[in-house]
């Protein structure tokens, strides 16, 4: 964990991460919800509202606000089966607003100007090393992960149609080129369509019915010619990287000698598969969704197979971990009144 600190800090460029005094809150023991070890489905606190949550060394971070207030905050601290193990009082003037699992395992707060990270202490937690929030995204927005000998970056240029994937030795501090992921062909036949579109509705006579002009070219982009963005990830000092154009998945040592190469399985286009891919945080797997099914992938084989019906529209967060899908759902009941829970799937 020291290596991995001493990195953090690195990146940020001797940017001010002392804990203050007065940043520091006393917490809260809470008292032990009623819970059942292996069967539980969801976790729900109808007093308050889950706006997000987290999950490191085995346990769940949920940042709440009382159901009848939007100011009124605090972060949950349970263990994997919804235990509670502590709180975080928030005060009012921080206004989180979501929570973020950075490259070092910390668990971050986001604040409206600021960054907070959420530190243990005997067992006993709280937030500090308060970072400005624009500096923050300047110097780690690009970060992907990092390993023992290198920190991994992504520069994303020209609307995702161009990636950069690079790295960076702390002891070199010099980057270097690992993968490039160009889509620009793509993204070059955008104003050809939008430009056939403007010429069909224009002969139209004033009776055109269709989409506007500019919605049509918002559909190009989003949904029929998004970007096949390529993912990379890794498993201690493995590298994978899915290169969607070209339909492999590759696996590559650090030295970058590739190690293994597979075809990747397709689903059909009416699909419209946004080549997302998921990782399980502890056991290293890959996933990705298929309409509304997540699939698990065989990075040996290409091969992804049908996991669960994993209802991605209706989950404002999802998290894969030690062969779980958590995701955090809301709606609202027939007196407007928001209803929000943690849904556990099991995967295998």
């Amino acid at each position: 964990m020291k290596s991995k600190f001493s990195l953090i800090v690195f990146l940020l460029c001797g940017l001010a991460m002392s804990a203050q005094q007065d940043t520091c809150v006393k917490n809260i023991l809470l008292e032990q919800a009623i819970v059942t070890a292996e069967k539980i489905k969801a976790y729900r606190d109808y007093k308050y509202v889950m706006v997000d949550f987290e999950i490191a060394y085995d346990k769940f971070f949920i940042l709440q606000r009382r159901s009848n207030s939007f100011k009124n905050f605090r972060i949950l601290v349970t263990n994997m089966v919804f235990e509670p193990l502590d709180t975080i009082s928030i005060p009012e003037k921080m206004k989180p607003t979501s929570l973020e699992f950075d490259i070092a395992n910390n668990i971050q707060i986001v604040a409206q100007d600021t960054l907070y990270q959420i530190v243990e202490i005997e067992n006993k937690y709280y937030y500090a090393f308060p970072v400005e929030k624009k500096h923050y995204r300047e110097v780690l927005g690009r970060c992907l992960f990092m390993t023992d000998q290198y920190v991994y970056f992504c520069d994303i240029r020209a609307r995702g149609y161009l990636l950069d994937f690079y790295r960076i030795s702390p002891q070199k501090k010099e980057r270097e080129p690992v993968f490039c992921n160009n889509d620009l062909q793509r993204l070059s036949e955008i104003p050809q369509e939008v430009q056939w579109h403007v010429a069909h509705s224009s002969r139209s006579g004033g009776l055109w019915f269709g989409p506007s002009d500019d919605d049509w070219e918002s559909f190009l982009r989003n949904v029929w010619m998004r970007p096949e963005q390529a993912y990379l990830g890794h498993s201690h000092d493995t590298l994978f990287y899915f290169d969607h154009q070209n339909r492999k998945i590759g696996t590559y040592d650090e030295a970058l000698n590739l190690l293994h190469s597979c075809d990747i399985t397709y689903p059909d286009k009416e699909t419209f598969w946004r080549h997302i891919i998921y990782q399980d945080r502890a056991w290293g797997k890959f996933y990705t969704i298929f309409g509304a099914t997540l699939n698990e992938i065989d990075v040996k084989t290409g091969k992804t197979i049908p996991r669960i019906n994993a209802n991605n529209y209706l989950s404002q967060k999802m998290i894969i971990y030690k062969g779980n899908l958590y995701s955090l759902k809301k709606r609202r009941d027939s007196g407007n009144t928001e209803i929000s829970f943690i849904e556990k799937t099991k995967l295998n």
